[in-house]
């Protein structure tokens, strides 16, 4: 999957994004209409919400184990992973609230040492991507 960054500012503070490109991203609309994130609260940030430099690389092998957390059985997408103000959110689009449960305690599991909430609830119309401060994605 590619990817593509943007590193801006809301409300004095750096953000940094990070989106996959896909061609239509709308086409999963009625598929996936639980708007899902996944938040990881930081233990090592600088002054101004970002992670350290060595805690951030210490990440990667968790981020790309989030990232890909519906890859497995199909059943989401993810849309947005975003880092702000001493977190990071990664935003998805799923089948249902069970779905994701399961797997996000699995994953909470596995990195108990990270502090990890987990978010979701039913929106269907997708109004998130167009309301979002950053335009993400045309609507075709």
């Amino acid at each position: 999957m590619e990817w593509s960054t943007l590193q801006t500012e809301y409300e004095g503070l750096p953000l940094y994004l990070r989106k996959p490109n896909y061609k239509n991203i709308y086409e999963y609309k009625t598929k996936y209409p639980e708007l899902i994130c996944i938040t990881h609260e930081f233990d090592n940030v600088k002054d101004n919400g970002l992670p350290t430099s060595e805690y951030n690389k210490s990440l990667i092998d968790f981020d790309n184990e989030v990232v890909n957390i519906f890859q497995e059985k199909n059943n989401g997408i993810i849309f947005l992973v975003e880092t702000y103000g001493g977190a990071r959110n990664y935003w998805f689009f799923g089948e249902n609230s069970e779905s994701i449960s399961s797997l996000f305690n699995d994953l909470k599991n596995k990195y108990s040492k990270n502090k990890l909430e987990l978010d979701s609830q039913n929106h269907s119309d997708w109004t998130f991507l167009e309301e979002y401060p950053v335009p993400l994605y045309k609507k075709i």
